[in-house]
């Protein structure tokens, strides 16, 4: 073990006894994958797309955090499909740490059905970051008709002055039937006529 493991500032000193989220975890190793997580990874690699589904479907809901290293792998994949899988996958596993990821994702990415589950990642994490409101309000500007649907439905769900006004300045905005559809549900939600 080296020195600088051994000193310990005083702030991280406080956060340990305050038992801050997150702290614990990174100064804890992970274990290592379970078995079942073993067999999920090395699914991850075979030819057969159904295979790999499952495999991330597998991984998502054991949730160990030995595996995101090797999931995180499969971020900058060719296949949009796996760099979905991936985006989703490793915001379950990390919860809160996953942001980053996230919000980089929904920066960068070309493919509409990854920035999709980047946005579907993010919904439960709201609570963890003041950076991924204004994200997902700029999602109602997607260029893609699903992102902005998603969008849609998640912000109406957000409680926050913001998320109201964005959502009727969608509505306004919208031409999209299939976009309009799913607003005027939200503004139902959100107690819009």
């Amino acid at each position: 073990m080296t020195e600088r493991r051994h000193r310990l500032t005083p702030w991280v000193i406080v956060l340990l006894l305050a038992g801050a989220p997150g702290v614990r975890a990174e100064l804890q190793p992970a274990a290592p994958p379970s078995p079942k997580a073993v067999e999920a990874l090395r699914q991850l690699k075979s030819t057969d797309p159904f295979e790999r589904q499952k495999a991330f479907l597998r991984l998502e809901a054991l949730r160990e955090l030995s595996t995101a290293e090797p999931i995180r792998s499969y971020l900058h994949h060719k296949d949009q499909e796996m760099r979905a899988y991936t985006v989703r996958a490793l915001a379950a596993i990390e919860g809160p740490q996953s942001v980053p990821t996230l919000l980089e994702t929904l920066k960068v990415e070309k493919s509409a059905k990854v920035r999709r589950a980047a946005l579907l990642g993010l919904e439960p994490l709201q609570q963890s970051s003041a950076e991924i409101l204004p994200v997902v309000l700029k999602a109602l500007r997607d260029k893609d008709t699903e992102v902005r649907m998603t969008a849609v439905d998640i912000v109406s769900r957000i409680d926050d002055p913001r998320a109201r006004e964005a959502i009727l300045m969608r509505a306004k905005r919208e031409r999209r039937p299939d976009v309009r559809r799913v607003l005027t549900m939200a503004l139902k939600r959100i107690g819009q006529p």
